[in-house]
């Protein structure tokens, strides 16, 4: 046994969007796996105010020989400077970094970090375990190491096709009670098979889509119902890929009995895999939220963004989610290649045209290996170099880091301060009608909750966000009832 001690870390992401939701999926199902394989482990997750000294003393008690830590590209250099940190107070302990920033990026990104011994990419959990009990590097797939001061990539590792075969996550040593929402995040799919054009997911995750069985996933709901649990937030890119496996999830959750529950799909879905009668069966089980990956307000975008699907299919998605009574999201992209103002225009008035609750507007951060990335790269229209906006660059933000012929930079950040504005009369609006049995109150909390300043506090206070989604859970049932 090479490592029989692991310390899983989820490094504070400084600046956060949200605070502590719920936690990683990620990291429990590695620490799932570990324990499935005799492997000693704990968990720290410096999102729960957790500092150096409070790690240091983790350290300390528990005397790991690995410590294995999830990289974001977001604050990417944050997580570095603590990796480093690790190094120079404990020398000889190997530290193994993995997630999306690795994936992505691989040997490159050990080249503004010396401490990283082992990067790990794509899916971790076999990789994890071979490290551990000792195989040879050079036969452990989808590994990352020293040799003769030299890096190494093993090479892509084969996709997990029977996800089946992974044990869920049941987060015996997270702190549970101390994140914002009794949330389960539930992830019954991995991979991507669309093209997008902006899009990291499968660089980090794979194009082949593989998904758990309806059983399966029904049993990890199952699992945390009778640990009290009713709210579950489907994190996939592709839940509705395959219709009848919804069909499927949805007659088991009836079959046995799951009452109350509070089911999401926080992620977004594509239009053309979910139709009226979907959206409509998975009601009557519990699904009352559907975020939707619109990107663009006409066709002619759309088909820029190689994104697959019709406005048309989209609009009728939206009618029909707003018309069954979900809380609805938008998804849109903002200054893509080839729009213009009148294409901002048409995104903003779809997003208005619904009663949704909510919609976004993203700004696009070009990741590396994209095609965006390079054909922005081939047209020298970024305005920072890779290592420069990665780090810092939010999709939240107002500051653009690239230019087209089409919108200038000076240009995006007026489109992105008057999208944000549309985001809040949208939000102003969703809330009043949410809450229009109330009266003039209605009109008070909706102006109130849609400020900036409010929408921040939602984010980052757990009493605050649990206050909140304990309403939004009691209006759907009473709206339901």
């Amino acid at each position: 046994m090479r490592f029989s001690k692991v310390l899983l870390i989820n490094p504070f992401i400084y600046r956060s969007y949200m605070g502590p939701i719920r936690p990683s999926a990620g990291l429990g199902y590695l620490a799932e796996y570990l324990s499935a394989n005799n492997i000693q482990y704990e968990v720290l997750d410096m999102n729960l105010g957790y500092g150096l000294r409070y790690l240091w003393k983790k350290i300390e008690q528990q005397k790991p020989d690995l410590i294995g830590l999830t990289v974001w590209t977001y604050r990417y250099k944050n997580t570095y400077a603590l990796i480093e940190l690790i190094k120079k107070r404990y020398p000889d302990l190997s530290v193994a970094a993995g997630g999306p920033h690795i994936s992505s990026l691989r040997i490159e990104a050990f080249k503004e970090c010396k401490g990283i011994d082992f990067g790990i990419t794509l899916e971790g959990e076999k990789t994890i375990i071979e490290l551990c009990q000792g195989k040879p590097f050079h036969e452990i797939k989808g590994l990352i190491y020293h040799k003769d001061n030299e890096l190494v990539y093993t090479g892509d590792r084969e996709f997990i096709i029977d996800l089946d075969s992974i044990p869920f996550p049941k987060y015996e040593k997270f702190e549970l009670e101390r994140y914002f929402l009794k949330e389960i995040l539930i992830i019954s799919s991995r991979g991507c098979p669309h093209a997008c054009i902006y899009c990291p997911v499968n660089l980090a995750i794979g194009k082949r889509l593989r998904i758990r069985s309806a059983k399966n996933v029904v049993d990890e709901i199952t699992y945390w119902y009778n640990r009290d649990y009713r709210r579950f937030n489907f994190g996939d890119d592709n839940f509705t890929f395959f219709k009848e496996r919804v069909y499927e999830i949805c007659d088991e959750i009836e079959r046995r009995g799951l009452k109350d529950l509070d089911l999401r799909c926080g992620n977004g879905v594509r239009a053309d895999k979910v139709d009226r009668q979907l959206l409509k069966r998975m009601k009557e089980v519990g699904f009352s939220y559907i975020g939707l990956g619109v990107e663009a307000g006409n066709n002619r975008m759309l088909k820029i963004l190689k994104k697959g699907e019709s406005i048309e299919e989209i609009e009728g998605v939206i009618g029909d989610a707003c018309d069954l009574g979900y809380d609805v999201t938008l998804f849109f992209l903002a200054g893509s290649p080839g729009e213009t103002w009148a294409d901002i225009k048409d995104s903003a008035r779809l997003a208005e045209k619904y009663p949704v609750m909510d919609a976004r507007f993203y700004n696009i951060v070009p990741y590396p290996s994209t095609e965006l990335f390079e054909w922005l790269t081939e047209k020298s229209l970024l305005l920072y170099k890779p290592e420069e906006y990665l780090n810092s660059a939010s999709a939240f933000d107002c500051m653009p880091i690239f230019e087209t012929p089409e919108l200038s930079a000076e240009e995006r950040i007026k489109v992105l301060k008057w999208l944000k504005k549309v985001e809040k009369r949208i939000l102003r609006k969703g809330l009043a009608r949410k809450l229009r049995k109330y009266g003039f109150i209605s009109l008070l909390v909706s102006n109130i909750a849609s400020t900036t300043a409010a929408r921040y506090l939602i984010r980052h206070s757990r009493l605050v966000r649990q206050l909140i989604e304990k309403i939004r859970y009691n209006l759907n049932r009473s709206a339901g009832a």
